[in-house]
This record gives structure tokens, C-alpha cells and sequence, in this order.
């Protein structure tokens, strides 16, 4: 993409004059934008690199979700977040036709800081700080309501099975063993029973972040956190951004994680048994979403008999795994 697209999408946003530095071509096309008066910010053209990545969060309704969400939040609560721009028509999205295919381009203001590094995460307070900004995120989301957020993805028993064919598929692309993948069809199985056996309840349901990681919190110069990319906002258990987060922060610490999110020294066994099955569907999902990548074809071929070796097999064994994982 040139700069004279580029520079036709960011007049849209009333942005002239702009220096453009490219970041990455991932699940979006990703740019940050400077404009003259000295404001930056981001601009993403959401065209994943590869088809598989593509999802709902890619079409016209689903990004509207997310970014109806994001104003709201920024608006109503304390969290630092990057707040969506409006066209001159006062739209959020502005669609292109760009070789043939219409690509939906929003823009995000910028929030300055770098990704949050494991050195950063071996902070006991930055730690109990993190579980607590979790909570406050998943109260704001309890009480967040917009029309079509079923067009947004939903991470749950259904998603959870449809991991399961993905996976079976890496056998015939040689990636996986059938034994390999066997384990993993019984982890799921696990999982997923117990999810059916909780039942989904205003406790355990709502809306989440869907891909908390290191990569996905932005850390600024004075030790304030934000979370960045929203990109899998929607449905889903709300223990599965607990797990998310703690599969970030060393073992010895998880324990001061959750009771940043709980409120609470005491963690029932329960939600421990639960958080090591969402780390398991956490890691699974990457695979999953790496499926037609050759690029990480090799990773995933050294990876995955590890993963059910030392991980899965325990955790069908019913051996505790939230501290090793």
C-alpha cells in the first residue's frame, strides 16, 4: 500500500501532513500516524495476513463493536485507552476499495509507552495492580450493553470444538501425530464438561478482552498499565482473560495476580481447576490461529508433544498444573 493511499485514508480523518512509519502486518495492517500539530496515532487497515486469520472482528459490524465499545470506555471509566477517531461524516470506519477487495481502515488515538516485558511482570505490586485493572475492566464490561455485539467473536464450549477439527487438520498437513492430537481432543472434551457442568451465569459469562498477553499491555515510563487490542472483544468466560493474564506473570506471583482480581487472599480450588483449562484453550487457540502460517510450521511441530506431554497429560490425570504451566 502507498503512501498516496495511505495519506487518501488519514484526510478522511482530518489528518494532513502526516508521518507515516509502518509496524506490522499481522492480523491488520498497522501504521502510526504523526500529524503536524505533534498527536500520533494508530491506523489500521484490516486485512489479516492470512485468510485463516480473518473473522468476524474483521467485518464492518464486528469492528463497529469494538470500536462503540472503546469510546464508551474511555469515556466512562479510569482506564488509559486508545480512544477510535470519526471520519469527517462522523463514522468510525471508513471502507476502501483497494485492488479489488473493500477493506474497512479505522484509526485509534496513541497511547505512548512500550509492551509490557516478563522483567516487568516479576513486580509483586505491578502484578496485584494487573489482577486488580482486570476486575475493574470485566465490572465496566458487566455493565456495557450495544446492539450487535453478537457480531463480535464469541470464545466458548462452541469455539472450544471447533479448535478440536482445526488441530485434527494439522495431521494431514504433517504437523501433528494422531496421538498428539487425540490428547488434545480429550483435553478439550475435559474442558468443555466442566464448562457445561458450571453452566454459564452472569458470573462466569459476559464480555472480555479474548487475547491478553505481554504484547497487548502497554507499560508507560511512570509504571501505569493499559491494556491494547481489542481485536477479540466479545463473548466469552471471564476466567478466561484470568488465565490469559496469569500465564503472563511467573508462577511464583500468580498467586498475588488473583488475589489482585479477586479481592481476596482466598481462591477457591474450583477456579484454579478452571484457570489451568483456560491456559491449555489459551495455548491450543494459538495453534489454532497460527494453523496456516508456514512460517511457525516448525515451532508448532517441536511444540505440540511437549504441550500434551508435559501439560495436557497431567491435566487429564488431574494433577495440578496452574503453577508449571
Amino acid at each position: 500500500m502507498t503512501n498516496d493511499d495511505l495519506n487518501g485514508i488519514l484526510q478522511g480523518y482530518g489528518i494532513h501532513q502526516p508521518v507515516i512509519t509502518f509496524l506490522r502486518h499481522n492480523e491488520n495492517r498497522t501504521y502510526k500516524v504523526d500529524d503536524a500539530n505533534g498527536s500520533s496515532y494508530v491506523l489500521r487497515i484490516h486485512q489479516p495476513l492470512k485468510d485463516s486469520m480473518a473473522g468476524l472482528q474483521h467485518t464492518y459490524e464486528g469492528l463497529l463493536g469494538e470500536l462503540q465499545m472503546l469510546e464508551e470506555l474511555s469515556r466512562c471509566s479510569s482506564f488509559k485507552v486508545q480512544k477510535p477517531l470519526r471520519t469527517h461524516e462522523g463514522k468510525f470506519i471508513m471502507v476502501i476499495d483497494y485492488e479489488g477487495e473493500s477493506l474497512n481502515c479505522s484509526m485509534l488515538t496513541w497511547l505512548e509507552g512500550r509492551d509490557l516485558h516478563k522483567d516487568d511482570v516479576a513486580n509483586p505490586e505491578l502484578v496485584k495492580k494487573l489482577g486488580l485493572q482486570l476486575a475493574e475492566l470485566h465490572a465496566f464490561f458487566k455493565n456495557y450493553s450495544q446492539d450487535g455485539l453478537e457480531k463480535r467473536p464469541s470464545q466458548g464450549i462452541a469455539y472450544n470444538q471447533h479448535m478440536n477439527s482445526v488441530i485434527k487438520g494439522g495431521v494431514d498437513k504433517g504437523l501433528f501425530t494422531s496421538s498428539d492430537v487425540s490428547i488434545i481432543e480429550n483435553t478439550i472434551k475435559l474442558i468443555n464438561s466442566r464448562l457445561e457442568e458450571n453452566g454459564n451465569t452472569a458470573d462466569s459469562w459476559g464480555l472480555i478482552h479474548g487475547d491478553l498477553g505481554l504484547g497487548n499491555i502497554i507499560i508507560t515510563s511512570d509504571q501505569e498499565t493499559s491494556f491494547i487490542d481489542f481485536g477479540f472483544f466479545g463473548s466469552g468466560y471471564y476466567l478466561l482473560d484470568v488465565a490469559m493474564g496469569a500465564m503472563m506473570i511467573p508462577a511464583e506471583y500468580r498467586r498475588m495476580f488473583l488475589e489482585g482480581y479477586y479481592g481476596s487472599s482466598v481462591i477457591e480450588e474450583d477456579d484454579i481447576v478452571i484457570l489451568e483449562g483456560f491456559m491449555l484453550v489459551a495455548i491450543i487457540g494459538y495453534y489454532v490461529f497460527q494453523m496456516e502460517n508456514e512460517s511457525v510450521y516448525a515451532w508448532m511441530k517441536e511444540r505440540m508433544p511437549l504441550l500434551c506431554a508435559n501439560y495436557c497429560s497431567p491435566f487429564l490425570a488431574e494433577e495440578r498444573i496452574f503453577y508449571k504451566i
